[in-house]
């Protein structure tokens, strides 16, 4: 999203004003801001976010990202990645890699894949759903896609019941990854959660505010159960807050390379991750 911003798409504060139902006086209104931003939608809305959201479904699912932004996406997908996870529920990465992607609300999408036949076990469509374009590494939007505003993880409620299939899902793939080390079999890819807790995370252009309480508890959970994996985070304008509980759950923070201009910053940002990562690869080759 820190791409999306920087490049002049709507902020959170702007998409959570968009909802407002609910007439607030000055002082309720100047209030919000010491909120949590996923309790700033109930207020707004007075807990009928839903109606709300499969109003702006097929607006977000149109938004086009300028052809700068393209660039700069791309580049980014040429990193030796596994797979990319992001927040965002639009499709600027996948048009970005095809100028003909197109998925819309009530459409099927040729490129939206499920990892494993029995993915309705958990009911979790957000965590077994990716998207395939050509050869590019997987794309998986873990807090839900436009085109299907049901999925979208924008309030208290459903960051809630996110986080309880993450739970859930967590201990069925350590059971599952205990048992392929046993065996000496690769593990099967069912989730976005495999690539994050199993392999080593590079964050870029994620806020990661204390509100993205999902995000902590995995990156907390990873460090207990698998300490030899990493969480790198590059982040210019990290609160004090947000650095002290990335250090204390053993998140390594970058956030040197700033001068004030966010283009350049991702540009630079692209270009660290790349000799980091694909550098390291041809090393080990």
């Amino acid at each position: 999203n820190g791409i999306n911003r920087a490049y002049g798409f709507a902020s959170w504060d702007d998409l959570i004003r968009s909802v407002q139902t609910k007439e607030l006086n000055e002082k309720e209104a100047a209030s919000l801001k010491d909120v949590p931003y996923p309790l700033q939608p109930v207020i707004l809305t007075g807990d009928h976010l839903g109606i709300q959201m499969e109003g702006i479904s097929r607006q977000l699912s149109e938004l086009e990202a300028p052809e700068e932004e393209k660039s700069v996406l791309k580049n980014f997908v040429s990193v030796s990645f596994d797979a990319i996870l992001t927040t965002n529920y639009t499709y600027e990465l996948e048009k970005a890699l095809d100028p003909s992607f197109v998925c819309l609300p009530d459409r099927q999408c040729k490129v939206r894949m499920i990892a494993y036949d029995d993915a309705g076990k958990y009911n979790t469509e957000q965590l077994h759903t990716y998207f395939q374009v050509d050869d590019s590494p997987s794309i998986w939007h873990i807090h839900g896609e436009a085109a299907r505003h049901g999925t979208m993880i924008f309030e208290h409620y459903y960051y809630g019941k996110l986080l309880s299939k993450m739970q859930q899902y967590v201990s069925s793939l350590v059971v599952r990854h205990k048992v392929s080390l046993e065996k000496q079999e690769d593990l099967e890819t069912r989730s976005w959660i495999d690539w994050f807790m199993l392999g080593n995370v590079h964050i870029a252009g994620s806020g990661m505010s204390l509100s993205e309480m999902d995000l902590w508890w995995l990156i907390n959970c990873k460090k207990r159960i698998y300490p030899n994996t990493t969480v790198t985070l590059y982040k210019p304008d990290i609160r004090t807050e947000e650095r002290l509980l990335a250090e204390a759950y053993g998140v390594t923070v970058k956030d040197g390379g700033f001068d004030g201009d966010y283009r350049a910053y991702y540009r630079n940002t692209c270009e660290r991750l790349k000799a980091e990562i694909n550098g390291k690869a041809k090393l080990l080759a």
